[in-house]
């Protein structure tokens, strides 16, 4: 369990929530003007969607643009390198996004492939641009797909991973190693998610986790304050101006759950915070 920072850095603290979620709104507002004002497309529901997501893209690639020189991690970027160093042999990362944590693979020698699941197209070129500059142009290959076990398969096909075309010879895993960095907030299902991430690692494989989760406010560490902004913020919209992310999923027990594990080493980070983080590593049975 991390150290609680002063009183006045965690009222600071619980800031940081609002101001992702009106950096995003405000994004959406602009380009929803410019679509359903400006040019007269009529607001349907898929419509409205595609604008959000349009206009999440091009608001998280500025948000998440490198920068040079790149100062310290701190906060939750500070648990990822650590954790991906140990990444091994064949890795699928789920949701890179724009690909602030691909660095993290990029002295490791012991990573023969990288299968970069990302839905987000519009993220793709930000996330090339890192992948390249990491060096890892030969070893990172970007998906177009989402973390649904079947679009995956599919995707993996494409790129020649011999057994994922059959589809069914997954029951012994495909991957050394699965990373989920800030993902899992935002699958539709993520009970269902979390089996088919265990299903697909290898006995032995190891699953790699940076997950913001619900504030444990019932508990000692736990914050009523951190769990306040966390309602506040899901009232007013963050699942839908996030693109899809919750704040409110207990991840933690999800993948836990999701099969035998042979161990389980996660520890809980910033549990005073609007944005607790879960950290760690989970090695499926042999």
């Amino acid at each position: 369990m991390s150290q609680q920072p002063p009183l006045t850095a965690r009222l600071y603290g619980l800031l940081d929530p609002l101001l992702l979620i009106s950096g995003s709104a405000k994004a959406f507002t602009k380009h929803a003007f410019q679509t359903f004002i400006l040019q007269g497309t009529f607001p349907t529901p898929s419509a409205v969607f595609r604008v959000r997501d349009e206009s999440f893209s091009k608001w998280w690639t500025k948000a998440t643009a490198p920068i040079d020189p790149p100062p310290p991690p701190v906060g939750s970027s500070a648990l990822v390198a650590p954790i991906l160093s140990h990444a091994h042999g064949v890795v699928l990362d789920i949701g890179p996004g724009t690909g602030p944590h691909v660095s993290a693979f990029s002295d490791n020698a012991n990573i023969t492939a990288i299968y970069g699941a990302e839905p987000a197209v519009g993220l793709h070129p930000a996330l090339q641009d890192r992948i390249d500059k990491a060096g890892l142009t030969a070893r990172y290959h970007i998906l177009s797909c989402t973390a649904d076990k079947k679009d995956l398969l599919a995707a993996l096909a494409k790129q020649g991973l011999a057994s994922a075309a059959a589809g069914d010879r997954d029951r012994d895993g495909l991957f050394d190693t699965i990373v989920c960095v800030r993902v899992l907030c935002s699958v539709p299902d993520p009970d269902q998610a979390a089996r088919d991430l265990y299903s697909l690692l290898r006995p032995g494989g190891e699953l790699m986790v940076v997950e913001h989760v619900k504030n444990p406010w019932t508990t000692a560490n736990g914050s009523v304050l951190g769990r306040a902004m966390q309602i506040l913020c899901t009232l007013i919209g963050w699942q839908f101006f996030l693109a899809g992310c919750s704040l409110i999923r207990d991840t933690a027990s999800y993948l836990k759950n999701a099969g035998k594990w042979e161990a389980v080493n996660i520890k809980w980070n910033f549990p005073w915070a609007p944005l607790p983080y879960v950290s760690g590593t989970l090695t499926k049975a042999r």
